[in-house]
């Protein structure tokens, strides 16, 4: 895998570090859910079942990892595992439904699409600081029919193309915001 892919990498491990230790531990993973669920008003149930997709995901993630000495998702790990199930359907799948539930909670106007402030929500949401982007950029390179509006297939497609692209010229590598490199978490 490429540097820039380890990039990216990086840059998503750091996004959903929830604490910024480092790390995701399991914990961290159901408290990212429960408080990025939360900062949508979501209901308890959804809550609930955002929290336990991303303590699924971070197992999957922690294929590579040794859950019984180190039970820490770092970006090491991350990389191992990625690339160990990176023609994995089950991978794709978890990915696709923690996907869409997301965008279902980003989606404020329950309207099937995010405009340009629901987008602006996720980065804020997210932790991206403000002037470190370039939203419209970024909104525009998930938006690929040019409609002005991204429905959940432009949204899942943006982010499967973050997670496994090596393609350096893809706008999408700005989906969780500006790329992290080692100097900043290493």
């Amino acid at each position: 895998m490429s540097e820039f892919w380890k990039k990216k990498m990086r840059t998503l491990l750091y996004t959903f570090d929830y604490d910024k230790d480092g790390y995701i531990s399991e914990q961290d993973a159901a408290d990212m859910g429960y408080g990025f669920a939360g900062a949508y008003n979501a209901t308890p149930e959804k809550k609930e079942n955002l929290a336990s997709m991303f303590k699924k995901a971070w197992g999957k993630y922690m294929k590579a990892g040794d859950l019984e000495t180190d039970p820490r998702l770092t970006v090491t790990t991350l990389i191992e595992s990625i690339k160990q199930q990176f023609y994995d359907p089950d991978l794709m799948i978890l990915t696709v439904s923690m996907m869409r539930s997301m965008f279902e909670l980003i989606d404020a106007s329950q309207d099937g699409y995010l405009q340009p402030d629901e987008f602006s929500d996720w980065f804020k949401n997210l932790g991206v600081p403000e002037g470190t982007y370039d939203l419209k950029f970024a909104f525009d390179a998930v938006d690929v029919n040019g409609d002005g509006k991204i429905s959940v297939e432009e949204f899942i497609a943006a982010f499967h193309d973050f997670l496994f692209s090596q393609d350096e010229s893809s706008p999408n590598k700005y989906f969780f915001g500006p790329l992290v490199d080692e100097t900043e978490y290493p």
